[in-house]
């Protein structure tokens, strides 16, 4: 995850975020309402007066390259409506990673952001923490959470629903940066 004064992208360090606010209002107009930025100036390559900047990366998030360096489009939104970088991770609330609107992004530290993470791809149940253990006959549902990156087992269950609230009943209890599925 980004350290206060540097972005992770593609397993690489970025460069540290030096960029001023006003030179970025110098390169680039900010649409708020859409969470975008349009290029001011034709820059070479993809970067061409009117169009919209920014690369998605392989995790999801928008990348745009200024003055030879990478930089995330969320920290960027959050250098333009504030003014500077915060020591904070940014959280997309809506779980949309190219959704880089003002009302989608918020402060959070890493225990809150990850809170806030979609269910794994190779879950099957449909719910994060939540599975199926065909091995257990009377009660083949199984619910866990993961808490200050301790897992905690929360028990089984005969039927999906019941593991589904009580993994909910441990979010609502342990978590505060989480949105419902």
């Amino acid at each position: 995850f980004p350290s206060h004064d540097t972005q992770m992208m593609k397993g690489h360090q970025m460069a540290e975020i030096s960029l001023s606010r006003e030179r970025l209002c110098e390169l680039l107009e900010v649409d708020t309402e859409k969470g975008i930025f349009i290029w001011r100036n034709t820059m070479g390559g993809k970067a061409q007066k009117g169009q919209q900047a920014g690369t998605k990366q392989k995790a999801g998030y928008v990348s745009i390259r200024l003055d030879q360096n990478d930089y995330y489009a969320h920290r960027l939104m959050w250098l333009y409506v504030y003014g500077a970088i915060p020591l904070l991770q940014i959280d997309h609330i809506n779980r949309n990673k190219e959704d880089n609107r003002p009302v989608n992004l918020r402060l959070a530290t890493q225990k809150q952001n990850s809170e806030n993470l979609y269910r794994a791809k190779q879950n099957t149940s449909g719910f994060r923490g939540v599975r199926f253990e065909a091995r257990l006959k009377s009660k083949p549902w199984s619910a866990c959470i993961t808490n200050n990156y301790k897992q905690k087992h929360l028990g089984y269950y005969a039927t999906m629903e019941e593991a589904i609230i009580a993994r909910q009943t441990a979010e609502d209890a342990l978590f505060t940066h989480h949105i419902r599925q």
